[in-house]
């Protein structure tokens, strides 16, 4: 069907978002067809660590740790610019507890129905926050260079970091609001906060690559997951075991030094190491997430590629 002659603004799929003059959807910038390249330059190549389209759970499960593996320089230098820095500090304001050492010990201490209120100091708070504040960080970044992979584009860690970043005062503000909530929901019934949480779990994606605030993410999250809110609910769960199962084997060999005076300087390493392959790897759960939601309920594979399509035309 050919375009109407008093046609004059963009092209927009029926019920779909606007495809302006530059091919943006969403966030995404489409580019021309993807061309054969030569041996030589195929190191220029976007990776495509899972394709666009409805996703199972172990398809975000296996694509998570695809997208570590598709791009391991880019992925974990992200991961090691800004959870490194945090992990030394957080194991060496904790040396004098070594089974709290770490973001992740933090994140545990701070969760922990087992141990007694006035175990949880004002540290262990602070690196709590700061914790969840990075994993937002990344995602946001990871996000951003799978967005750009998506759309046949390359990006450096540096490129992924600026995105984040200029992004961070809606990023911390988004975290904030989401953990008052789920505040609320704890002071209710702990199964409150479990429930809760799935309709957040897109929000870091959702604000870097549609470039929205922290009310518009949270809105916008809630607004995507309301529609497969039982799959998100079990893949949450999934990747959260995931998650602390690679924890426990990645920081198990830090344990055998906690004896020694020096050992949280072994942890600390050990807990560093251990976060540059699960932060990532729950950050591109997140968005893996996210482009599944988009595609299902909105169509953005097929408005991707018939974006795409235009582009060649011209």
């Amino acid at each position: 069907m050919s375009p109407s002659p008093h046609q004059t603004g963009p092209w927009t799929a029926p019920g779909g978002q606007v495809i302006d003059e530059q091919g943006s959807i969403g966030g995404l910038v489409s580019s021309p067809p993807r061309s054969y390249p030569s041996v030589a330059s195929t190191e220029s190549v976007p990776p495509e660590p899972v394709p666009l389209r409805p996703l199972t759970a172990s398809d975000v499960l296996d694509g998570a740790i695809g997208v570590i593996k598709s791009a391991p320089r880019t992925v974990l230098t992200v991961a090691a610019c800004v959870v490194v820095p945090l992990e030394l500090v957080a194991s060496w304001l904790q040396r004098d507890h070594l089974s709290e050492s770490g973001l992740s010990g933090a994140l545990s201490a701070a969760t922990s129905t087992t141990s007694p209120a006035a175990d949880i100091t004002w540290t262990t708070l602070v690196l709590f926050v700061l914790s969840g504040i990075v994993l937002s960080v990344v995602a946001g970044a990871i996000a951003h260079l799978m967005s750009s992979w998506y759309a046949d584009r390359n990006a450096t860690a540096g490129d992924a970091l600026n995105a984040s970043f200029s992004r961070l005062p809606a990023l911390v503000v988004a975290w904030l609001l989401v953990h008052a909530v789920e505040g609320i929901g704890l002071a209710g019934i702990i199964l409150g906060a479990a429930f809760l949480m799935p309709l957040f779990v897109v929000v870091a994606p959702v604000i870097v690559v549609e470039h929205l605030g922290p009310w518009r993410g949270l809105r916008r999250s809630m607004q995507l997951v309301r529609t497969r809110y039982s799959s998100v609910l079990g893949i949450a769960i999934l990747v959260a075991v995931v998650d602390g199962l690679l924890t426990i084997a990645l920081t198990g060999i830090g344990t055998l030094f906690s004896f020694f005076q020096w050992g949280w300087i072994v942890e600390a390493v050990c807990s560093a190491g251990s976060s540059l392959i699960t932060v990532p790897f729950v950050a591109a759960a997140a968005t893996l997430m996210y482009f599944d939601l988009r595609v299902r309920s909105e169509g953005l594979d097929l408005e991707l590629g018939i974006a795409t399509h235009f582009a060649g035309d011209r």
